[in-house]
């Protein structure tokens, strides 16, 4: 039984990476939107591998690894050639550079989340997870299709592409994915009743509502970086400065 349990989180994560491959598929034959909701099939299934693993109790290093490689393909490679056929091939080798940097900075986000954490609970992520940096992207794009039926707003995606990057590399913190237990439920009540929200709403809006939700997550983490930093006391600024040095 216990072994069979294992193998639910992996089925999870193979059927993530399968999105984002099938995602790389379609942006072949130029379907973007189809790419896009691909990509954000992927980021729920990378969702529930996570919350079914803790549930489960049945984390491991083999998961962890594949999770993360799963990760790089749907939600590094995939978004990347997915900016470049939308907007990003039109500027020839600057382009290609600012395409890439979803990837490589996604790349060194995961590897330094398995070093810091390998596979322990966490409270919190430190730097913009990548799917949410992915779906900031796709978002993004389903929005202009959904208003304008085509990437309209070409003029704040360089700028949203540079700040995302920037911040799954940075100290921001951001909200883990409540877990779901009757134990918890309290202590976790209104963020599962954001969450509850967010998602009643998406049902019904889902192109108008999806790139609001998700920029409101990534500023949320900015605003409360700030707050922390000017009312954290001097004597626990000074104690992190002494642990980082």
């Amino acid at each position: 039984m216990r072994k069979s349990t294992k193998v639910i989180p992996n089925l999870f994560t193979t059927l993530n990476i399968f999105c984002g491959f099938l995602a790389l598929i379609n942006l072949g034959d130029n379907k973007i939107l189809t790419a896009c909701w691909l990509i954000t099939i992927a980021a729920i299934l990378d969702l529930f591998d996570g919350q079914v693993a803790r549930l489960t109790k049945t984390n491991s290093s083999f998961g962890m690894e594949f999770d993360s490689i799963a990760d790089v393909v749907s939600f590094g490679v995939a978004p990347s050639l997915l900016l470049y056929k939308a907007y990003f091939h039109t500027l020839g080798i600057i382009g290609i550079i600012t395409s890439f940097l979803p990837l490589m900075c996604g790349g060194i986000r995961l590897a330094r989340f398995n070093v810091l954490f390998g596979g322990k609970e966490k409270k919190s992520f430190v730097g913009l997870p990548i799917p949410f940096a992915s779906l900031s992207y796709i978002s993004f794009i389903i929005f202009n299709y959904y208003f304008w039926n085509e990437l309209h707003l070409t003029r704040f995606l360089i700028p949203q592409l540079l700040l995302v990057s920037g911040l799954m590399l940075s100290k921001v913190e951001y909200y883990v994915i409540p877990k779901f237990s009757f134990r918890q439920s309290r202590r976790h009540s209104f963020g599962i009743l954001v969450i509850f929200v967010a998602i009643i709403v998406l049902v019904f809006f889902p192109q108008q509502a999806f790139y609001p939700i998700i920029m409101a997550y990534i500023f949320w983490g900015i605003i409360r970086y700030i707050y922390n930093i000017f009312n954290t006391p001097e004597d626990e600024k000074s104690i992190e400065l002494a642990g980082q040095s």
